[in-house]
């Protein structure tokens, strides 16, 4: 059951960033385009994401490198969790994981529009 704790909560990071992107891309309101929105969440890749925000942290901001150093940090850990029959987590361990994950998402809602938008920009699109 703690595997799936920690699963969860990299999971509810995962989502927020998505929402995140939708949301500072082609907006909230109700007129936004629908389906734009949705292929906007959709389109996040967890292995890109990771990599971007790793090859980049030093350009972001205090509040977004705490949402990307913890981002890595229980990608992994979820790997551990959903793939390694042998991966075991304390109970305390998933609940740092939990907390750690909590906090990363009050970071990346609490930064400004235009750093989420960059942060978005970042994890969306390929360098060229």
């Amino acid at each position: 059951m703690l595997k799936r704790a920690v699963s969860t909560a990299y999971y509810a990071m995962f989502h927020a960033l998505c929402g995140s992107n939708a949301d500072t891309i082609i907006g909230t309101s109700p007129a936004a385009d629908k389906m734009a929105w949705t292929r906007t969440y959709r389109a996040l890749d967890h292995g890109p994401a990771k990599n971007r925000m790793e090859q980049h942290l030093a350009n972001l901001s205090p509040g977004m490198q705490t949402f990307a150093t913890s981002f890595s940090v229980l990608q992994e850990q979820r790997h551990q969790a959903d793939y390694d029959p042998d991966a075991f987590f304390r109970r305390s361990d998933a609940i740092a994981l939990i907390n750690r994950a909590e906090n990363a998402i009050q970071s990346l809602y609490a930064a400004s529009i235009t750093e989420r938008r960059s942060l978005a920009m970042l994890v969306l699109l390929r360098d060229r």
